[in-house]
């Protein structure tokens, strides 16, 4: 489904192994950065009753089961939702007014062999919590004019709008100068919008 302008709101999807690990994927296109499956909930995965009229709880859990298969090829079989936030993160879609997504993030579990989408995704990998703080720290960098964005590019950093969710859940520490640095980041448009 091809829209004019995004809201097609966002899920995310926190997957933890039983080491502790969170699995990230790197992203293909923008916004750049290693982070956890996400994706738009209002195109394909959109849930209808029987008058065509959406069905959003359903939607988002739909969403999250469907981009978890896609960009990692693993069955989840249960979602919890952990965060529920309009955030003004900008996607590569021209914004709707107002701009930004209203993500749902839920902690899954899963089960079946990890096989990358080579098209959405640069590979995916398991991260300790040290890691991730560690690419936090990079695009807190790049958020204060530290790294250019040629350098975020070639080595990313967690995607920016992660940074604030993984704050919020907990996952990660990060001082509120920096988060409102990272704030900039995600609200910032791309250089050129995708048109679907």
């Amino acid at each position: 489904m091809s829209r004019d302008r995004c809201c097609g709101t966002s899920v995310g999807v926190l997957i933890a192994d039983d080491h502790g690990r969170y699995l990230m994927v790197t992203r293909a296109w923008h916004p750049v950065g290693i982070a956890p499956v996400a994706g738009h909930v209002l195109d394909e995965h959109a849930v209808r009753d029987r008058t065509g009229a959406l069905v959003l709880g359903a939607s988002y859990e739909q969403a999250a089961i469907a981009e978890v298969a896609e960009e990692v090829g693993l069955e989840v079989v249960d979602l919890d939702l952990k965060l529920d936030v309009h955030l003004p993160n900008l996607c590569s879609s021209p914004p709707a007014d107002p701009p930004g997504h209203h993500w749902r993030i839920y902690r899954a579990h899963v089960t079946g062999e990890l096989a990358p989408d080579p098209e959405e995704t640069r590979g995916a990998d398991w991260y300790t919590p040290d890691q991730v703080e560690v690419l936090a720290q990079r695009t807190i960098m790049h958020a204060h004019g530290r790294l250019s964005d040629e350098e975020i590019i070639e080595r990313p950093g967690l995607e920016a709008v992660w940074v604030r969710h993984l704050a919020a859940l907990g996952v990660i520490r990060v001082d509120p100068v920096d988060l409102a640095a990272v704030e900039r980041v995600y609200a910032t448009p791309p250089a050129t919008h995708w048109r679907g």
